[in-house]
């Protein structure tokens, strides 16, 4: 851990896809020697698990007898009925109903208290889309990244053909500008610029800048 940092912080990195959250949160987390948690993953894991299910069931129904399982000790691994499905949660198919399934609010009430119970002692950097608003709306210190559609479009598209996911960079546009629609225009924890938050345009600007941004204003907290 940073010896210039000895209060264990909750921390938060929210921002609409594309930003740099996942990358940023990651190596935040490992310059302060704390726990990343991607909540996006969380979400993701729900959603592998609903398209997955063995039979039809209301989202009440479906949570209640859902075995899931996140460890985010040593990266960020996912295990549904104790099968790691971590690689598997990463595709388009999996993150657009992870969007739809994150404006239902048994599964967000169900998530944000796996998220509180994880993070409540500090020493966590939480990533997502409303953990500074509601997860934990008194985190230490709240970040907010964004960046130019447009890049952020290219970062994702980029991030799928490293992964091997065969996506256009028109359709990663329009399932970008669609999540981004239906993030911020939700009823239930919409993405927004979360109270006190500092706000951080990524734009042309490298990894290493921004982290630097990040650490001096943790240093000048802890």
């Amino acid at each position: 851990m940073n010896k210039d940092i000895e209060k264990k912080l909750i921390i938060t990195i929210d921002g609409p896809s594309g930003a740099g959250k996942s990358t940023i949160a990651r190596m935040l987390s490992k310059a302060l020697g704390y726990v990343y948690i991607d909540t996006g993953a969380m979400y993701r894991g729900i959603a592998y698990a609903f398209m997955n299910r063995r039979q039809e069931a209301e989202i009440d129904e479906f949570l209640e007898h859902l075995s899931i399982r996140f460890n985010f000790t040593d990266g960020t691994r996912v295990f549904l009925e104790d099968r790691d499905i971590s690689d598997e949660i990463r595709t388009p198919e999996v993150t657009s109903l992870a969007s739809s399934l994150s404006q239902k609010s048994p599964v967000r009430q169900y998530l944000t208290k796996i998220q509180r119970e994880i993070g409540r002692d500090g020493g966590v950097v939480l990533e997502g889309r409303d953990t500074g608003s509601i997860v934990f709306p008194d985190a230490d210190i709240k970040f907010y990244l964004d960046a130019d559609p447009e890049e952020r479009a290219r970062r994702r598209h980029l991030e799928f053909k490293s992964k091997g996911i065969d996506t256009g960079l028109t359709e990663v546009k329009k399932d970008m500008s669609q999540r981004d629609r239906n993030d911020s225009e939700r009823s239930i924890a919409p993405l927004i610029i979360p109270e006190g938050a500092v706000y951080i345009d990524t734009t042309g600007i490298d990894i290493q800048g921004v982290i630097g941004v990040l650490l001096k204003h943790v240093r000048e907290k802890g």
